[in-house]
């Protein structure tokens, strides 16, 4: 007869309902300490290569601003001699003027820049320091000042190319 037992009887006999312990969320994973770990690495190295860059060009940066203030010829080559010096060995550039500092000027341009920067150069680099008629004066300012403009945006900061050499091996310039 104690199957008969009445349905509050059984009630009385059930036990309360215990719910299982939360979980936690912590230790986290270990794949979300890998993911982690590589975003913090991903966003030091991209830092670290923002400032490079960024310190790289200043001195570019400061050219351009400079060739916007230049009155004349004089100050514009002297202004991108400035700029290569920056950028370039000093024992490389010191020495040169006129057509040798033209053809140093065209020969760190990329390839299809140069014919560009040779014509709108014309003889300007090589006849700093003769006398200009005032009339012309003006327009020779102005396309020497796009010239060196060319040349400041386009050469700087030099590439490091890899160049096959003679004997086959490789070479950073």
């Amino acid at each position: 007869m104690e199957a008969l037992k009445q349905p509050s009887e059984q009630l009385a006999q059930l036990k309360d309902i215990h719910l299982p312990e939360q979980v936690h969320n912590y230790p986290v994973a270990y794949g979300w300490w890998i993911l982690l770990t590589c975003l913090l690495i991903c966003l030091i190295f991209g830092i670290m290569k923002w400032q490079k860059n960024r310190k790289r060009s200043y001195a570019k940066k400061l050219a351009q601003a400079n060739l916007q203030h230049t009155k004349n010829n004089d100050e514009i080559v002297t202004l991108l001699k400035w700029a290569a010096f920056q950028y370039f060995q000093r024992n490389e550039i010191a020495s040169l003027h006129g057509e040798q500092l033209e053809n140093f000027f065209i020969s760190k341009l990329p390839t299809k820049h140069q014919e560009k920067f040779q014509s709108l150069c014309g003889q300007q680099l090589n006849n700093k320091y003769k006398p200009i008629e005032s009339s012309s004066s003006e327009t020779v300012n102005q396309t020497l000042q796009e010239a060196a403009h060319l040349w400041l945006s386009q050469a700087l900061p030099p590439k490091l190319l890899k160049q096959k050499s003679v004997t086959g091996s490789e070479v950073i310039s």
